[in-house]
């Protein structure tokens, strides 16, 4: 089963309520197509999966193989598992898939935030929760295909600009002329406007 944008968005606002849906559902869409049973190996072969056990079955012989292996609706990757508290069967589910999702993203942007505000911090949160990296999403053309997602499905009129980018790849490292660090919100949360999307604290 496929999920629709439609379905995608109520899954979200019922298991990732501490994050938008425009934000979330593009993320979604750019990663999985919608598609619960995704399975990306990398640094490996292309793997489809035809049911559930299918899917957990290649996703085990893959990380028993050395691979870090992207999994489900959000394309939570295997390294991560352990810290996130959950095993490879729970991650196929579409709910804790989108749980971990959130939580991901909810920490990344608690990062971004430090150094970035509005659109500006979506978008590090983004390469953020792609690379672990403030800079390596946009390089690798990751940020841009989440906001052109965000376009295709309704959540932002046009995608923003990119912002001014730390030099380290890491974003432990804050750039010399960032601004200076913004009080990090307990959600994110935004709003739709006539230009675009707002972000409220």
């Amino acid at each position: 089963m496929i999920y629709t944008v439609a379905a995608l968005t109520a899954l979200a606002q019922q298991c990732a309520p501490g994050v938008a849906t425009e934000a979330l559902v593009p993320l979604l869409v750019a990663e999985s197509e919608g598609n619960p049973l995704a399975i990306n190996v990398n640094n490996g072969p292309r793997v489809n999966a035809s049911n559930l056990t299918d899917a957990v079955a290649l996703a085990k012989r893959y990380i028993a193989r050395g691979h870090s292996v992207d999994i489900g609706l959000g394309q939570i990757n295997s390294k991560n598992l352990a810290r996130l508290g959950v095993g490879i069967e729970q991650t196929f589910d579409p709910c804790t898939n989108l749980g971990l999702a959130s939580r991901v993203l909810q920490e990344g942007y608690a990062k971004a935030s430090q150094h970035y505000s509005g659109l500006d911090a979506i978008s590090v949160t983004y390469s953020l929760y792609n690379t672990g990296s403030m800079t390596r999403g946009f390089r690798n053309g990751y940020v841009k295909r989440v906001w052109a997602a965000a376009a295709r499905v309704g959540a932002i009129e046009t995608p923003p600009a990119t912002p001014d980018l730390p030099s380290s790849p890491f974003f432990s490292t804050p750039a010399p002329e960032a601004p200076p660090p913004a009080e990090a919100p307990e959600q994110w949360v935004f709003g739709q406007t006539s230009t675009g999307i707002e972000v409220f604290q």
